[in-house]
């Protein structure tokens, strides 16, 4: 828009100039030609009509001066403005002198036996050609404001679709990959989003194969795991005391395994794209609850205070076991890093259309610098707690997945700790509006 305003400017303002120049060109040759005509009349006999002696002060000082002269006389036979006095060796045809201290545009008419001209004053000339070479600079003035008005409406509603496109580009993610629509798109654009189409199309196929072979790696996996377990468990009561911590290392080695293994598994299935069938909404507090119940005995052992307040009864638009998987995700980890005797708060609230589970703890907190990657897989804030570093990825897959979204901060309120929270679009949103987060 700035370089089509610019362009249009520039050339109304070279038309301008160049009017202006024309418009001053054509109105000098008119008062040129008038000059010329009142000389030939002065020569067909209007000469008559000019008083020998004209009155003083007759004379206005825009209008034309007329002198006509017999040869070799010094004193004017007919004139306009008998005081001023032309030069009578002017060269025929047009002139321009100083007289009086003026300048003068003189028109010099030479005949038998007399000498006519025709002087009008240059500044009167020139406050002319300004006056009507500035009327036609009015029309550029008033449509020059109107064409970079049109140039800004034509712009924008050129690249309206291109917006539209650009914010279903923002929607786009893993969970997300829909080829962008087409339709209606400028044939300049076409090439375009074919391409990012075609980019998307690669994506979505290198993702599943990454989320399928994930699944069948764990799936593998999980079947000699648990036999590894089964045969461990049979064998402890055979183990020698001696070798009993090493062995109990084993175990713990096979159990974090498993533990992998199963976290693979639920992210492959966090992954996957909806089926696009009806979603059944799911009351939240009820997974709150239980969420809560499930690490009750283990907070208790630490004397953790953990309880759940500003509960909300709202259903959203996500599976109960999804809902369950993000929520209990937060709440583990804030039972894994909350030090003993700390404080665990559930807290639930409505914003627009979604619903917003916190989980606040009074924890250690996490480096600010570490936050932008909490949500990467395999990444683990603290290495000192045991965990496989896909607990948060699975979360924001979920929550993703259907529109909703996670975040982590920490605690602004002068306190250790962080706040986790994860977002569902309420039940009844409509569908085309849980792409947003």
């Amino acid at each position: 828009m700035i370089a089509l305003g610019l362009l249009v400017s520039a050339v109304a303002i070279g038309q301008g100039i160049s009017s202006y120049q024309l418009c001053r060109a054509g109105m000098s040759a008119l008062l040129d030609l008038r000059l010329e005509q009142v000389a030939v009349r002065m020569r067909n006999g209007l000469a008559e009509t000019i008083p020998a002696t004209p009155s003083r002060g007759s004379q206005p000082s825009r209008d034309i001066v007329i002198t006509i002269h017999k040869p070799g006389s010094e004193v004017p036979l007919r004139s306009t403005d008998p005081s001023l006095q032309l030069p009578q060796d002017a060269a025929a045809g047009f002139s321009s002198h100083m007289v009086s201290g003026e300048r003068w545009r003189i028109y010099t008419l030479r005949d038998v036996g007399m000498l006519i001209q025709i002087a009008q004053r240059s500044s009167v000339r020139d406050e002319l050609e300004r006056e009507k070479a500035l009327n036609t600079l009015w029309p550029t003035l008033v449509l020059l404001p109107l064409v970079l008005g049109a140039v800004l409406l034509i712009v924008r509603m050129s690249l309206r679709k291109m917006k539209q496109l650009g914010e279903e580009v923002q929607g786009i993610d893993a969970s997300h990959l829909k080829p962008l629509p087409s339709a209606g798109v400028p044939t300049e654009l076409l090439p375009f989003i074919d391409s990012i189409n075609r980019m998307i199309e690669r994506l979505a196929q290198s993702i599943e194969a990454e989320r399928k072979f994930i699944a069948d790696a764990a799936h593998e996996l999980r079947t000699p795991l648990t036999a590894l377990q089964l045969q461990a468990d049979n064998l402890q009561p055979h183990i020698v005391p001696g070798n009993q911590e090493r062995f109990n290392e084993l175990r713990s080695g096979i159990g974090r395994s498993s533990a992998l293994i199963a976290q693979l598994l639920r992210l492959a299935r966090a992954d996957a794209p909806l089926s696009g069938g009806t979603i059944e909404p799911t009351d939240v507090s009820r997974i709150v609850v239980e969420s809560v119940s499930d690490v009750l005995p283990i907070a208790a052992s630490r004397g953790i205070d953990i309880g759940a307040e500003e509960m909300v009864a709202a259903k959203v638009a996500a599976p109960g076991a999804d809902v369950s998987v993000a929520v209990k995700n937060l709440v583990s980890n804030a039972v894994r890093y909350t030090p003993n005797g700390g404080t665990i708060d559930l807290g639930m609230r409505t914003e627009g259309n979604m619903m917003w589970v916190e989980v606040t703890d009074t924890g250690p907190g996490i480096p600010q610098e570490l936050l932008p990657r909490v949500f990467d897989r395999f990444f683990r804030a603290n290495l000192d707690v045991e965990g496989t570093g896909l607990g948060l990825s699975i979360v924001k897959s979920i929550t993703q997945k259907y529109g909703g979204d996670a975040v982590i901060r920490n605690r602004s309120d002068g306190r250790s700790g962080v706040v986790a929270a994860v977002s569902f679009p309420l039940a009844g949103t409509p569908a085309g509006s849980l792409g947003s987060t």
